[in-house]
């Protein structure tokens, strides 16, 4: 039996995403790989750029951004997994290709090394994509799924480290992290609160 026409995906909608998104995205992981070291002279420009690159080229907005794939375009689990595999293998392409015309040096390693270093980040990228996907379209009905971001925003912090602290890009960023797991904290509260007085409001009879 085919799916009623609200319960079918998006594909047009999608495909836009995907496509302007992960560009972005990739376009800007390439420019983080590439980013000199800023010193005490550094422009507002230059803070900019390197802050946003920094930014979109974190695991945890890589995740995020699987997740709003989930939460915007699958009507079930399965979509949930299959688009965000296919937004994060589409986008760590654009990565791959843009990166390869960037590098001014040419690339020394064999086709086998070559091989094995593609199907790691394409399989890694595809099995992120799929727990972000699921993550997302379960934050419509289950807020606390926003845990499992929560613990990735915490796990980057300590990968960062105190030496991150030490430039002012670093500091900007970290300072985000810990914006963004506040935010988790006080918007899981709320939704806490209001379930409570939801109950209590059914039991009341009101």
């Amino acid at each position: 039996m085919e799916k009623s026409h609200e319960n079918r995906i998006d594909w047009k909608r999608f495909i836009i995403f995907t496509l302007i998104v992960g560009l972005i995205v990739g376009f800007s992981s390439v420019i983080s790989d590439n980013l000199p070291y800023l010193g005490d002279g550094v422009t507002v420009l230059e803070f900019v750029i390197s802050y946003l690159a920094g930014m979109i080229n974190s695991l945890p907005m890589w995740f995020i951004i699987a997740m709003l794939v989930g939460y915007i375009f699958a009507k079930d689990i399965k979509e949930a997994a299959l688009l965000g595999a296919i937004y994060t293998i589409t986008a760590i392409t654009f990565y791959f290709v843009i990166g390869y015309f960037y590098e001014d040096i040419p690339v020394t390693l064999s086709f086998k090394v070559q091989a094995f270093i593609y199907v790691g980040w394409y399989g890694t990228s595809a099995v992120g994509g799929i727990i972000g996907g699921i993550v997302g379209f379960f934050t419509k009905k289950i807020p606390y799924t926003l845990l499992c971001l929560l613990v990735g925003l915490i796990i980057q912090l300590f990968v960062n480290g105190t030496r991150s602290w030490s430039d002012i890009v670093g500091i900007a960023q970290n300072i985000t992290f810990i914006l963004m797991i506040i935010s988790i904290f006080v918007y899981l509260t709320l939704v806490k609160r209001l379930n409570k007085k939801k109950m209590n409001y059914e039991h009341s009879g009101i």
